[in-house]
């Protein structure tokens, strides 16, 4: 920089404040000499849960510890598909968790887990997704307790208050649930960038964003796309989210979240990549058998040497494949079978319809402000009900619980976290922007549409453990969403092991659902509490009476029925049209008895 003289540019400073183009100690390493440095038997490790999962790193640390007893403790949002080698190679001896299994593109156990938990090999302990997060915020701040509107009613609220972490009290008439402070020991995550100190950028939507990272006792792992230097991670201040004092290592490794996807908040020399849906499907395909799933782990996991070696294996082509273009049109995907002539609803896609017109009816007669997006099939509901509404001029906007709000999903793709919608929202920002502040705060009025494994005769859902007694997956956002939202629609598929009289797990209670929406019929709280049939879809088939029996025969509780009982009219050509863009290759869709 040039001195400031007279006949220098006007205000000039001198060298001595020019702004370096790197600052601090480099903590840049290879992920394996990372691992091997600060994780150690015993730890809890969190699993950062962001946009970009830390799959990188986790694989790394089976590397580095197979064949061994470590004993971890893994505090993780979300334990799924390839995570579950950890457990599989006896590494983890306890998970604490909100959702742990398959999530793309749809909710399901993962087999390993469920033998691994029912031999006793690894325990599970449950909370919702907020709360989970509420407790690393308390670690952060240095709190004690953490309030949350979740978990009270619940068995999970129940288990935690006898491990002293949960806390009911009373404020005034406002009951009051209080949450423990968690601390783990490492925290790995993955980031789109960092500098060489350490400085991290997150990808949005943020999840968990910084705060499993502020309680870590003993520092953050980062994994990151790319370094950047400190002038230029300047740049993009307002995008950075770890600071660099608690980042114990950096360490560089591209396609980091496979086989999930990332996306570049905008970061030059990185791109997006897509979910590598192959891929995934094949690792679940391997857990199914304990021989399989062992030699699944030989050949990706420990047969490969490293992360460089992950992705040699991988090969540059199908890395190339997966990467996700960045243009101006980018929003205009094209759809597999456009124009096609629709073929008669099935069961499925009458149910999600239906379910999009109660929460049409809803938003319009109560005027939520928002809707929560459950997975599966609540998502399309809710996706084609918004739809719908904006179309009819109601302002009304959609939300999903790891920090998406406001957006409008791209036609293509079902899954709820696609990238492709990224762009399209309005606001970013994190779990406790959504489900501790829009959906729990007093300020936005919510409808939340929710799947389920079971629903009982009070609203209570089940998604945590099955009759058999196996894990299914956990709570994810579902407690958090039935406990504090305004209203709430649940879709279920329609059978007596399903529509149950009570369910053996409460997972989230039953309060605000409002309505129960399956295969067969629409079920609608009354003044009373109680759930009445209102409403019977065309897929049941038969006379009114003969509906009416079949409804009774597959239903675990006995219910009145209104007086006005109606036949639902089956789709629209134009409903079906958008529910189809939107799963061109019927992931969700396809006919369950098909």
């Amino acid at each position: 920089m040039t001195p400031p003289t007279e006949s220098g540019p006007a205000g000039a400073l001198p060298p001595a404040f020019a702004l370096p183009v790197e600052e601090g100690a480099s903590k840049v390493q290879d992920l394996a000499t990372a691992v091997r440095a600060f994780v150690e038997p015993g730890m809890t490790l969190h699993v950062g849960y962001s946009d970009a999962r830390p799959n990188a790193a986790l694989l790394e640390i089976a590397r580095a510890f197979a064949g061994r007893d470590p004993g971890f403790t893994l505090v993780t949002a979300g334990l799924v598909n390839i995570q579950h080698a950890l457990v599989e190679l006896g590494l983890v001896r306890k998970v604490v968790a909100s959702f742990a299994g398959e999530n793309y593109p749809v909710a399901r156990p993962n087999p390993a887990l469920v033998r691994a938990i029912r031999d006793g090999r690894v325990e599970i302990e449950h909370w919702s997704l907020w709360s989970l997060v509420a407790r690393l915020a308390a670690g952060a701040l240095g709190v004690p307790y953490f309030p949350v509107r979740s978990m009270a009613g619940s068995t999970m609220g129940v288990e935690a208050a006898a491990r002293g972490e949960l806390v009911e009290v009373s404020v005034g008439d406002e009951p009051l649930v209080l949450v423990k402070a968690l601390r783990p020991d490492v925290v790995v995550l993955h980031g789109a960038a960092a500098d060489a100190h350490g400085n991290v950028v997150l990808a949005a939507p943020y999840g968990e964003s910084q705060w499993g990272a502020l309680a870590a006792t003993r520092g953050v792992i980062a994994c990151v796309e790319r370094i950047v230097t400190t002038e230029q991670l300047r740049r993009m201040n307002k995008l950075t989210r770890i600071p660099a004092h608690v980042v114990r290592a950096v360490c560089v490794t591209p396609h980091g979240a496979h086989p999930y996807g990332f996306n570049n908040p905008g970061v030059e020399g990185i791109s997006s990549y897509v979910e590598d849906a192959q891929f995934m499907a094949d690792t679940l395909r391997a857990s199914r058998d304990p021989a399989d799933f062992k030699q699944w782990i030989d050949e990706w996991v420990l047969g490969v040497g490293d992360h460089d070696g992950y992705l040699a294996k991988l090969g540059s082509d199908r890395l190339s494949a997966l990467t996700r273009r960045h243009t101006s049109d980018e929003w205009h995907m094209p759809v597999d079978g456009a124009g096609a002539v629709p073929a008669p609803a099935n069961a499925t896609e009458t149910q999600v319809v239906v379910a999009a017109r109660r929460l049409r009816a809803a938003v319009m007669h109560r005027g939520h402000d928002a809707i929560l997006a459950g997975v599966g099939l609540a998502n399309l509901a809710s996706w084609i009900g918004a739809r719908d509404l904006r179309g009819r001029g109601v302002d009304v906007e959609l939300m999903a619980e790891i920090g998406l709000f406001g957006y409008s999903p791209r036609p293509g793709e079902p899954f709820i976290f696609a990238g492709q919608n990224v762009p399209t929202n309005k606001l970013l920002t994190d779990v406790m922007g959504v489900l501790g502040t829009f959906v729990s705060g007093p300020g936005t009025r919510t409808i939340g549409v929710i799947g389920a494994g079971q629903v009982d005769r009070t609203g209570a859902i089940n998604s945590t453990v099955a009759d058999s007694g196996d894990f299914i997956v956990g709570s994810g956002g579902a407690n958090d969403v039935l406990s504090a939202a305004d209203e709430v629609i649940v879709c279920v598929g329609h059978g007596s092991t399903r529509l149950v009289d009570k369910v053996r797990y409460v997972t989230s209670p039953g309060t605000n659902v409002s309505t129960i929406v399956t295969d067969l019929c629409v079920f609608e709280r009354a003044a009373d509490g109680e759930f009445v049939l209102t409403t019977l879809l065309p897929t049941v088939g038969g006379s009114h009476l003969e509906a009416v029996e079949v409804v009774r025969e597959r239903t675990g509780w006995s219910f009145p029925i209104a007086d006005d009982l109606v036949m639902e009219p089956p789709p629209t050509p134009a409903e079906l049209a958008d529910l189809r863009a939107f799963d061109p290759k019927r992931l969700f869709l396809r006919d369950r008895g098909a």
